[in-house]
């Protein structure tokens, strides 16, 4: 440890990564981990360039350890400020002494956690099992509209396709709030679901820890505070023409990127390469439109969009070389 002043004269203690490990539990890849891919703190280098930590990065990456702990994936809370993750821990270490009015109903699907629920969590909290399964399918058929207060989705991983599958869950069963367990996921896959109001957290799992997020859940959704689905937006318009056809070829297209122009600027050559560009990646989005099922809308959109601003950068062109007499032959 070592300290460091500020204009105030005041010392500032600093920690290697070394001694952040042994303060908080976690290991030093780990925290380089929740450094570089989640922007949890932010290492200083003292003079000889070594990574230091403040007091502050210390104590939040105690806190992130121990919301982790109780099966909170650490994309949905590396961002929040100190003052939040105290609120957080402080919530979750008091959540099963509130009381609540009545119990907790929780419908669960998975191989794992539905016996965990059944067998250790029911007979020591307010919590109800009015539903168990391991067949999605099954599940949907006898649990729609069941309004259960928590639904509990077990997943082994979470991939770009496992959005339509929750939701497609949580509409048949109707919850006030859903968690999501699962064991790998990449850091986009679960910022989409926690932006869609699923609750993540990550396996293994302690029954107490899921004993936690079940009743901070019912907590919350008894305070007026479940999911939300967000507000309409206008869709991107996607019925656009079909793209024109092009005006100039490539051969073109390099003559006029190489050509001296009569006018003290060298307008062709760049309109030359801004067509070419365009050309480029209106050819890669369509692409992508074959190849990419998922996003094969999207991509039909890029691609006519980009065609429409080629097509007037063409005309632009077009006339720029009728001014100048430029040929092409």
């Amino acid at each position: 440890m070592t300290a460091k002043s500020n204009d105030n004269t005041a010392q500032e203690s600093t920690y290697t990564i070394g001694a952040v490990a042994r303060l908080t539990g976690l290991s030093t890849q780990l925290i380089r981990v929740w450094e570089q891919r989640y922007a949890a703190v932010v290492a200083e280098r003292s003079a000889n360039g070594r990574r230091v930590y403040s007091t502050t990065d210390v104590e939040k990456l105690g806190l992130l350890k121990a919301l982790t702990e109780r099966g909170i994936a650490i994309s949905t809370i590396a961002g929040l400020s100190l003052t939040d993750l105290r609120a957080r821990v402080q919530e979750a270490d008091q959540v099963a002494l509130r009381p609540l009015p009545g119990k907790v109903s929780v419908a669960a699907l998975g191989t794992l956690l539905p016996s965990v629920i059944c067998d250790e969590i029911v007979p020591a909290n307010p919590v109800e099992l009015t539903l168990a399964g391991s067949d999605a399918e099954a599940f949907m058929v006898e649990g729609r509209s069941l309004q259960p207060d928590v639904l509990v989705l077990e997943l082994t991983n979470l991939g770009p396709n496992s959005l339509d599958h929750l939701v497609k869950l949580r509409e048949a069963l109707q919850p006030k709030a859903t968690l999501v367990a699962y064991r790998f996921a990449r850091g986009e896959d679960e910022k989409m679901l926690a932006r869609n109001g699923f609750r993540l957290l990550r396996l293994p799992l302690a029954p107490d820890g899921l004993a936690v997020s079940i009743l901070a859940a019912a907590v919350d959704l008894r305070a007026g505070q479940h999911y939300q689905p967000p507000a309409e937006t206008s869709p991107v318009p996607r019925e656009l023409p079909a793209p024109p056809p092009k005006r100039f070829s490539e051969t073109q297209l390099l003559k006029l990127a190489r050509i001296e122009s009569a006018v003290d600027c060298e307008c062709p050559h760049h309109m030359a390469q801004v067509v070419q560009t365009l050309a480029a990646f209106e050819l890669y989005s369509a692409q992508c439109e074959n190849r990419n099922d998922d996003d094969a809308e999207l991509h039909a959109y890029l691609h006519r969009a980009t065609a429409q601003a080629r097509a007037g950068m063409e005309e632009a062109l077009a006339h720029l070389v009728t001014v100048e007499g430029l040929s092409l032959d």
